[in-house]
């Protein structure tokens, strides 16, 4: 079944206003949100297996960023009769919005489902919002994963590298992490700031006591303070 991006993002502004209570406003495939001044836009869906399943491009803005949106894959997989694209929206703002929601709209539902942390080294603080955990079980994934992941996301592992390692920019930094075990091995992929890091943080998933195989993605927004 063939959904346009403008489609796409009518239903997220159905999902954010009628859902949530919030004042949104539709241009075109752009989703804002006048009182905490985001903006959501979607990219062309990409279809796969025959419409089974989704890939939602999305990003995000704030004004104080500039122009770069953050952005992000959203999938969907066909449950029953309902869209994927709809399971990859509702997966979407309720585990990647979060850490967006929290910066700027603090006290909503959605920020509440976000955790906050501030993070210092030397003369740089900033204050890290991390997003709940995506866990899927592609069969036999243990307890203790899903313990581990949540005491310390993958996505943790990266900022706090980076924060004590690099030379980090004034402006918000936004990363995802996607860590798996499959039958024929381990996957790391790291997204920082739109592009792939993966090779340089190739370890970050083995603090986690792998047994079966499955994923663990998770997501953060770091804020730098003036």
């Amino acid at each position: 079944m063939e959904i346009s991006a403008q489609e796409v993002a009518g239903f997220l502004a159905r999902m954010l206003g009628e859902g949530h209570g919030l004042a949104v406003n539709l241009e075109g495939a752009v989703v804002h949100l006048p009182e905490s001044k985001l903006s959501i836009a979607v990219d062309t869906p990409d279809p796969q297996h025959h419409g089974k399943s989704i890939r939602l491009p999305i990003g995000v803005n704030h004004p104080s960023w500039g122009e770069p949106f953050a952005w992000d894959q959203a999938v969907g997989i066909a449950v029953n009769e309902r869209h994927p694209a709809a399971e990859a929206l509702d997966g979407w703002l309720h585990n990647v919005f979060p850490v967006f929601a929290a910066m700027a709209m603090p006290g909503g539902d959605l920020a509440g489902r976000a955790s906050a942390f501030t993070i210092a080294s030397g003369e740089r603080t900033a204050d890290v919002f991390y997003g709940p955990l995506a866990i899927r079980d592609f069969g036999g994934l243990a307890d203790g994963v899903r313990h581990a992941a949540a005491d310390r996301p993958t996505t943790m592992v990266v900022i706090e590298e980076l924060f004590t390692g690099y030379t980090l920019p004034d402006s918000p930094v936004w990363a995802y992490t996607y860590c798996a075990r499959m039958p024929d091995g381990p996957i790391a992929e790291v997204t920082l700031l739109n592009g792939d890091s993966s090779e340089s943080f190739g370890h970050i998933a083995d603090h986690l006591p792998w047994n079966g195989h499955g994923s663990v993605k998770s997501w953060a927004l770091v804020v730098p303070r003036s």
